[in-house]
């Protein structure tokens, strides 16, 4: 090749070259306008009759840490905070990804986020249809930022929905979000799927009737009603219709009722399982009693749930729902899970559903609980299994709480001092919840009695005189920085329940009743409201029945404890 031949193959490549390079220039300035175009375009309304699951699936993603910009006027947000407790919508602008969707309703949610003047940062209702009818997002109506600070913190609604969905239980999605408002960052939050009709499309296969239990009421914990409180059938019940189908007057959940209440006891079993999803609701029963969410039909408190009734099987689901509390004990210091809900005879104090106290009667559905909440101990609640999720979690969102402007601590926990102290008070709860719940199971005893109305810190009987069947030899049976483990001798004979008292740190302080009320034949309990380094002292009394009302028995000797400093505790 010579010379001439040489420079013009050199040409020929130096132009194509820069051809390339031109058409490269052109492709990538043109996906940039077109990305551009894409991020502040309006994100089409989408039918939620045509949706799918795998529409909202990523923005549930577990694994995911969702990123969600809210724009609310600075007078809106006002307006909202202002009207408090009263929750109104204002306009928004919400932003995800490449989808920025204007005037959608945003509003406070939850009781935690309704007092005016409260530090913690506040919980959001995201609703798409609240000013322009038939939007959704992903198929989605509503999205819901929780903002994880009660019991649980923010993992109980995680840990918690994970193991129902293994178990194939009828629950929400969720996982983290970070919040920006007005640009600026607002913290963590839990994204949580709502209960609505999209959930039922994507859960059920024919739709049925949706009835919500949020704040109580007549027939809220599926007891007998004699009668109706208002003539028109509806008003004043618990149940709150939440689709199409179900009735205004909730008559056929009066009628799951009746049967609930009036089936004789051979064919109890029967019935209900003809009646319930039996198999998915004894799985419940089991995942809200080792995970501590008392909050539900289940356990203390009998709301926070919903109703659906599948007219394909003609059967009832219980679905669960605000599952942020869990993992804590001694809930308001009055509500002893660990030591109070007896995992072998699942009937926690307070107001239990008559539900289940006739499973609980029942040997053949009792001994098919027990089965099943052996397995699902052992394979989801297990020490090995669960405190590598906690640490899963927490490992996830640091960064991100480490940006948190908000307090970090449970509201029911004001001796919480960050993210690292709720940690260790979580993963307390899972070894002790585990060693307790399997010793339970292993040997159940005799069904303890219930004890209705559990006194609250200073109120119920106050210790008598010096008595024989006063407790003994109270003492520490293990402690760390985060909480302390007492033992008892019980020397009283049908007992109600007993009271544990503290002192608040000092010498020669009152005792006051500190820690939640262990049941009948109950003879420890937990106390994880301590601060490492302070001394305290402990007593114990029972509350015996009497004639003339409960009364208390003499006191247990008086023990000394002192708190371990941090770093005294290992995980197991």
């Amino acid at each position: 090749m010579n010379d001439k031949e040489r420079r013009k193959l050199h040409e020929t490549i130096d132009y194509h070259f820069t051809a390339w390079h031109l058409s490269l220039l052109v492709w990538f300035v043109g996906g940039m306008h077109l990305a551009t175009l894409a991020e502040t375009r309006l994100t089409p309304p989408k039918n939620p009759e045509t949706t799918t699951p795998q529409d909202s699936a990523i923005f549930f993603d577990p694994h995911q840490i969702q990123v969600i910009h809210l724009q609310v006027r600075d007078s809106d947000l006002e307006k909202m905070k202002s009207t408090l407790p009263r929750r109104i919508y204002v306009p928004a602008t919400f932003r995800w990804e490449n989808q920025t969707i204007e005037n959608v309703g945003v509003r406070y949610k939850g009781n935690s986020s309704s007092h005016p003047n409260q530090r913690h940062k506040r919980s959001f209702l995201i609703k798409f249809n609240e000013f322009e009818k038939g939007r959704t997002f992903l198929g989605l109506q509503r999205v819901a930022l929780d903002n994880g600070v009660q019991f649980g913190s923010l993992f109980s609604e995680q840990l918690v929905t994970e193991v129902l969905h293994d178990l194939n239980i009828k629950a929400s999605r969720c996982n983290f979000a970070q919040l920006y408002l007005n640009g600026k960052y607002h913290g963590v939050y839990v994204n949580v799927e709502r209960i609505d009709s999209v959930f039922l499309k994507n859960e059920f296969v024919a739709g049925g009737a949706l009835y919500k239990n949020d704040e109580g009421g007549t027939g809220g914990n599926l007891g007998p009603i004699k009668q109706l409180p208002h003539s028109n059938g509806r008003r004043g019940l618990a149940f709150e219709p939440k689709s199409s189908s179900a009735r205004t007057d909730a008559r056929d959940v009066l009628e799951l009722i009746s049967r609930i209440n009036q089936t004789p006891a051979d064919d109890f079993a029967k019935v209900m399982e003809a009646t319930i999803d039996m198999e998915a609701f004894l799985q419940t029963m089991a995942v809200m009693l080792f995970s501590g969410a008392f909050d539900q039909l289940t356990g203390w408190s009998p709301h926070n749930y919903y109703l659906y009734h599948d007219p394909q099987s003609n059967r009832w689901h219980y679905i669960p729902w605000d599952l942020d509390v869990g993992f804590a004990d001694n809930a308001f210091r009055h509500i002893p899970v660990i030591s109070g809900w007896n995992a072998a005879w699942p009937i926690m104090g307070g107001s239990p559903s008559p539900l289940i106290e006739r499973i609980v009667d029942n040997s053949q559905l009792l001994a098919r609980y027990r089965h099943l909440a052996d397995l699902i101990l052992e394979k989801y609640f297990h020490p090995k299994v669960l405190l590598p999720r906690v640490d899963a979690l927490h490992e996830r969102i640091k960064d991100g709480l480490a940006r948190d402007p908000f307090p970090h601590r449970r509201v029911t926990n004001p001796e919480d001092r960050g993210y690292e102290s709720i940690i260790t008070s979580i993963k307390d709860f899972v070894r002790r919840r585990y060693d307790t719940a399997r010793a339970q199971l292993d040997n159940p005893g005799v069904r303890p009695q219930i004890v209705r109305n559990a006194p609250r810190r200073e109120q119920g009987p106050q210790p008598g005189p010096p008595s024989a069947d006063a407790p003994s030899g109270l003492r520490v049976t293990s402690s760390s920085s985060s909480f302390v483990a007492l033992q008892w001798k019980d020397n009283s004979k049908g007992e109600r329940a007993y009271i544990v008292q503290r002192t608040n740190g000092e010498k020669g302080q009152e005792f006051h009743n500190h820690i939640g009320q262990p049941g009948a034949d109950i003879t420890t309990a937990f106390d994880l409201n301590v601060v490492p380094g302070v001394t305290y002292h402990y007593r114990v009394y029972a509350i015996r029945p009497t004639p003339t009302g409960p009364q208390g028995t003499g006191v247990s000797n008086t023990i000394t404890v002192h708190v371990p400093d941090k770093g005294n505790q290992r995980d197991r």
